[in-house]
């Protein structure tokens, strides 16, 4: 009886935690044509634009190890920043929202116990914080194309 072997079997599955299992967001906008034109060479904003699209199917854990170099991203968006047309108070606080949820993102790789509700909570954040920048330059070019379309001085200095 004691030369019996056991066979286990090995071919099981490990099963996924939930900070490994990927969940599927909402996707990013992009800039309008207008924009795209006028922001051609900020290489910067476009690099952002691609690696936050890795973040479209990501678990909890791949957000977390990708948090570090998205934050770095982030930043390169600030000081790359030489476009005249939008260096805006607007465009300023929706980057510095989008600076502070990238740096609370970075800050939860650092607590253990962080639960996956969270962290996918803080992705969502972020993604809808940058889908708002992103919006803002659209609308910047929009109303810069309108007030370029209209003469308000031919409508104001008729002669009454």
């Amino acid at each position: 009886m004691s030369c019996k072997k056991t066979i286990q079997n090995t071919d099981s599955v490990p099963k996924k935690t939930e900070m490994q299992v990927p969940v599927k967001r909402r996707s990013i906008d992009s800039l309008s044509n207008l924009s795209k034109s006028n922001v051609k060479d900020w290489k910067e904003y476009e690099n952002l634009h691609t690696y936050l699209q890795q973040f479209n199917n990501t678990s909890p854990n791949e957000a977390l190890n990708m948090a570090v170099e998205l934050n770095d991203y982030i930043k390169a968006l600030k000081d790359s920043l030489k476009i005249d047309d939008l260096k805006t108070n607007s465009l300023y606080a929706r980057y510095n929202v989008l600076n502070n949820e990238s740096l609370r993102l970075k800050d939860m790789t650092l607590i253990p116990a962080i639960q996956p509700e969270q962290v996918n909570a803080q992705v969502d954040k972020i993604l809808l914080v940058f889908n708002s920048y992103t919006q803002k330059v659209n609308t910047i070019y929009s109303k810069k194309k309108f007030d370029e379309e209209i003469d308000l001085d031919a409508i104001f200095d008729k002669n009454l």
